[in-house]
């Protein structure tokens, strides 16, 4: 390894580093509205998203991720006064928090994201998304996360970048 690469990487050890532990403070702003990570199974594609006063994005956020496989929804409500929360607290398949902390310094919203991946996210196959954006990819409407995620597990790739 070169001297550069080898700083390169010395970098982004501590960057990984920095981003975890804020994740991990961030965790504790952080307030259960409704959780049901309990019902999480061990073969479940999770979408993890943070929002605020989305309302009417989210019948057609969450049936379009219902679609594709999603089983388990982790969101962070960040002070939202549309009733979102209540819209949300009532789905089944939804576990949701709600932050009242600055979106920007929580790096428009990853802190919180990460604070859930962290804990919630381990061994499962993640979509981090917006509430206003949906997923496409090729073939979307006939083939499922599962089987992308199945694809990509064979081929060993570890994620699925934009």
């Amino acid at each position: 390894m070169t001297p550069r690469a080898a700083l390169q990487a010395y970098r982004l050890r501590w960057k990984r580093r920095e981003l975890i532990w804020r994740a991990l403070r961030a965790r504790r702003l952080l307030q259960p509205v409704a959780d049901r990570t309990a019902a999480i199974r061990p073969a479940d594609i999770l979408a993890v998203t943070t929002l605020r006063n989305e309302i009417a994005h989210l019948p057609g956020f969450l049936d379009h991720y219902r679609r594709l496989g999603v089983a388990h929804f982790l969101i962070v409500d960040n002070a939202g006064t549309d009733g979102s929360d209540r819209f949300l607290a009532a789905q089944p398949d939804v576990s949701l928090w709600r932050c009242d902390a600055s979106y920007r310094e929580a790096r428009f919203g990853l802190d919180w994201a990460g604070a859930l991946l962290w804990r919630f996210g381990r061994g499962h196959w993640c979509a981090t998304v917006d509430a206003d954006e949906l997923l496409v990819y090729p073939h979307h409407d006939t083939r499922p996360l599962p089987d992308l995620t199945a694809h990509l597990d064979r081929i060993g790739q570890p994620g699925l970048g934009r």
